[in-house]
C-alpha cells in the first residue's frame, strides 16, 4: 500500500508500506492494504509506519486521513520525524 503525507511545504513522505497506525478523534486505528475506504479526522499524535521489519514514527499536528484500500493519504498542518533520545545514549 502507498502512504503519502502532505503538509504545507508539500510532500513529506511517499513510500510503499505494510501497515500504518494512526490516532483519530474516535481512537487508534491500524490500516492494512485492501481496507474498506475511510476518511478520518486525525489527532495531534504520532503515526507508526511499518515496512518489512522496520518501524518508523512521525509526529503530526492533527489533520485528515483518506484511505481507498490501496493508498493512504494524510494531510496535516505539520509533520516531523520522532526522535527517541534513548537511542542516542552511550553512543
Amino acid at each position: 500500500m502507498r502512504l503519502k503525507i502532505f503538509y504545507p511545504n508539500g510532500l513529506f513522505l511517499d513510500e510503499e508500506v505494510d501497515i500504518v497506525t494512526v490516532r483519530t478523534v474516535e481512537g487508534e486505528m491500524g490500516i492494512l492494504k485492501n481496507r474498506a475506504p475511510i476518511i478520518a479526522k486525525l489527532r495531534v499524535d504520532k503515526i507508526i509506519v511499518k515496512k518489512f521489519d522496520k518501524k518508523f514514527e512521525y509526529i503530526i499536528d492533527d489533520g485528515f486521513l483518506h484511505c481507498d484500500g490501496e493508498n493512504v493519504i494524510i494531510l496535516t498542518e505539520d509533520v516531523k520525524n520522532e526522535i527517541n533520545p534513548h537511542e542516542y545514549l552511550g553512543g
